[in-house]
């Protein structure tokens, strides 16, 4: 999913075929780093519906489903650790990915 962000306004041509903003309202981010953190939130908005739900019924269903996007989020921290760590998080830092 494209940083929406990254999008819109001026750019200028960075080494590596990606681009970097200026003059307006550009993300601090890495298009990849956006990526996890938009599917991060989503599966995170997703565990609050689950625990929700659990209350007003109780059902199995809603146990099973926290379980499998538990294992999704820690996934996805793990990547937005990696990220970090690379100096891919931000644009322009040592090392990130210039989309």
């Amino acid at each position: 999913m494209p940083n929406p962000s990254q999008t819109q306004g001026s750019s200028t041509s960075q080494p590596g075929g990606g681009t970097q903003k200026f003059g307006g309202v550009g993300s601090p981010i890495t298009n990849e780093a956006y990526n996890v953190v938009t599917a991060l939130q989503a599966k995170l908005e997703g565990l609050e519906a689950y625990r929700k739900y659990s209350k007003d019924n109780g059902g199995e269903i809603w146990s099973r489903l926290n379980e499998f996007e538990q294992r999704s989020v820690e996934l996805l921290c793990d990547e937005l650790e990696r990220l970090v760590k690379a100096g891919k998080f931000r644009i322009g830092s040592a090392g990130a990915a210039k989309d």
